[in-house]
């Protein structure tokens, strides 16, 4: 059965955006095989304003051009309650049930299902018992306030450490530290 993977870039103090949304601080810079990653996956679920960000850094965006979906070639869901329509082909607005929608979606062949963003969305699926393993990348920077990667969740979720590996910085002396944990499930 294919997994629903929480990947997400964080700050060390455990933030993933600014309190406006940015993530500016974050880099693509790192040693990392992003095609190996998106080899395993062939689905993105985000939540709004997760897309809203995605979208602002596509360069069709600023342009006339109809902006098109940067995650082109993989099956692309936004949830969203405000949204009816993405004004992207290939992006498709969900609004129904969250469990029953991954759920089905789980049950499909395919690779794996990375969901890419936000906190609120990955705390529903967290609290729905819908992430299979939590892939961070820690990025060495302290934010100090922003948006947390877990708003409250309403239950324990229990890991198990799976892997970690640091990945050095193509143009300063850094290093990002990557941590590879599965959800233990009930």
């Amino acid at each position: 059965m294919r997994k629903v993977i929480l990947g997400l870039g964080i700050s060390l103090d455990g933030y993933i955006a600014r309190k406006n949304n940015a993530v500016d601080w974050l880099s693509m810079d790192w040693e990392y095989d992003w095609t190996a990653f998106f080899k395993t996956i062939d689905v993105v679920l985000m939540g709004r304003k997760s897309w809203e960000v995605a979208l602002g850094m596509n360069p069709k965006k600023k342009s006339k051009l109809k902006p098109s979906n940067p995650y082109a070639g993989m099956e692309t869901y936004v949830f969203s309650k405000t949204l009816k329509e993405s004004g992207v082909e290939g992006v498709e607005i969900v609004s129904s049930n969250l469990k029953e929608f991954v759920e089905n979606l789980k049950a499909k062949d395919g690779k794996h299902i990375w969901l890419s963003g936000g906190g609120e969305l990955a705390k529903s699926f967290l609290d729905e018992n819908l992430v299979d393993e939590i892939y961070l990348g820690i990025t060495p920077l302290l934010l100090g306030s922003g948006l947390p990667l877990f708003p409250e969740l309403i239950r324990e979720v229990p890991l198990r450490f799976v892997s970690s590996k640091t990945y050095e910085h193509k143009k300063e002396d850094n290093r990002m530290v990557e941590l590879l944990y599965e959800v233990k499930k009930d």
